[in-house]
């Protein structure tokens, strides 16, 4: 199974190599003046801009490449501080004058310049861009826009070949299912013209792809109405209202995707109709589910609260959400140092300086990260056992679960300040910080001029 969704994931893999190399050669070809932009298919712009990458020659030879800062963008689709931080480590330089300055003081979006003959360098970087930090899972998803002094052709993505498009028409452009055991063999023949050969169903009649270490469900919904795809990706939430805010801002930033809120897991779904069944449908929807979950870390999780639920926790496709029983001698067996914070938060006592859980730590967000999954599991665990011991009439056990409960709860506090300090702070004693990329070869110095023209300029009318 693992080796039909690589077949799923090369498909898309090679249409952005496709797309990176015609992208590369266009750049290469622009002359002064000749500009490129690019952006997301189905986006509506909400600010001046809109989420986009962009390219204008200029300067003898020289290519400049765009992406808009936040003041061109809506509220939905602004930049996040991961985002942001991506970009510089990609080279990008960040925005140099702000919105009420004069358009000559600077460039108002996050910018880079280099000789056209690292063409292949900005294609890539482009691409970078588009996948993880607008999200459009496939060249397909794009609309390209040409202008300047016609020196170069206008840029068109590349085609399918002759032999995907003879592959891809074997499949119906709609059919009327005659019912649920019909939708399913049109998904399994859907899925088989896309990953080469026949995909297996589970014993509850669902598909199961691994897509980025995670499993994501294919199935016909209730009625046989929809067809349902369903991913889990975070399990053991200790705090709802959190998470409900932050699964509020995903359905914003993923307009084309829908996250739910169950108790204490969050999942993705989409929700396609089935009468009639569409194939292309399904595959742009399978597309837009791989985009989003290739790019999941544990960091995600964390800013849910949450633990990130993997296929390595799944290996034999059991119930995604069937987990280990949890038993009160579980902590005997946790790690000295997660013992002695937790000893920290004994009868409710909090305010713990951040510097001294990441000591704790030894100044590794991994280590950290580690803890912090292994107290939330505690926290559940404990909350779980005090509602056993209240229906069993415990009163006593039920102020000692509590009381256990709320230990976690603040060693989960200190773990997530002390994560979020160590991202912007750099002066721990021993902290391991990432170093930056090196530069490969003899790269050209970057302009420091970054009073040149730039695509943004006047937008903000």
């Amino acid at each position: 199974m693992a080796e039909r969704q690589n077949i799923f994931d090369r498909d898309v893999d090679r249409a952005w190599r496709a797309f990176r190399a015609h992208l590369a050669d266009h750049v290469a070809a622009m002359h002064d003046d000749d500009g490129l932009v690019l952006e997301p298919l189905a986006e509506e712009s909400g600010g001046p801009a809109g989420p986009c990458v962009q390219f204008y020659a200029w300067g003898d030879g020289q290519v400049r490449c765009e992406v808009p800062s936040n003041t061109h963008l809506a509220d939905d689709r602004r930049l996040q501080p991961g985002d942001e931080a991506l970009l510089q480590e990609l080279g990008w330089q960040p925005p140099s004058r702000g919105p009420e300055d004069p358009e000559d003081t600077g460039s108002p979006a996050f910018w880079l310049d280099r000789p056209s003959s690292w063409a292949d360098q900005l294609a890539d970087i482009a691409v970078t861009v588009l996948r993880r930090i607008w999200g459009v899972p496939h060249p397909l998803f794009l609309r390209s826009e040409t202008f300047g002094a016609d020196h170069t052709p206008v840029f068109e993505p590349p085609t399918p070949s002759i032999e995907e498009r003879t592959r891809k028409s074997a499949v119906a452009l709609a059919v009327e299912p005659t019912g649920e055991e019909h939708i399913r063999e049109l998904i399994e023949a859907t899925m088989q013209d896309r990953i080469g050969e026949s995909p297996t169903w589970d014993e509850d009649g669902d598909l199961v792809l691994r897509v980025g270490g995670v499993l994501l469900f294919v199935g016909v919904g209730p009625g046989g109405t929809t067809v349902d795809l369903f991913a889990p990706v975070v399990h053991s939430i200790t705090g709802r209202t959190r998470a409900a805010e932050v699964v509020a801002d995903l359905n914003r930033r993923w307009p084309h995707l829908k996250f739910v809120l169950v108790d204490d897991r969050v999942a993705v779904v989409n929700h396609l109709a089935a009468i009639p069944f569409v194939p292309a449908h399904l595959l742009a929807a399978l597309d837009r589910l791989a985009a989003f979950l290739e790019d999941l870390d544990p960091q995600f999780a964390t800013h849910l609260g949450g633990v990130l639920l993997r296929e390595s926790e799944n290996p034999d496709m059991s119930d995604p959400f069937d987990e280990p029983e949890w038993t009160p001698d579980v902590e005997d067996d946790l790690p000295p140092a997660l013992l002695a914070l937790r000893d920290h938060h004994l009868e409710g006592s909090s305010g713990v300086p951040v510097r001294t859980v990441a000591a704790i730590g030894e100044w590794e967000p991994a280590r950290l990260q580690q803890f912090l999954d292994l107290s939330t599991e505690q926290q559940i665990g404990w909350t779980s056992e005090s509602l056993d011991r209240a229906v069993a009439g415990d009163d006593d056990g039920v102020f000692e679960a509590d009381s256990k409960a709320l230990e976690w709860e603040l060693t989960i506090r200190s773990l997530t300040k002390a994560l979020e300090y160590m991202e912007r702070s750099t002066d721990g004693p021993s902290r391991r910080a990432s170093s930056p990329r090196p530069a490969v070869g003899e790269q050209p110095a970057l302009f420091d001029n970054p009073d040149e023209p730039t695509l943004f300029d006047g937008s903000g009318e």
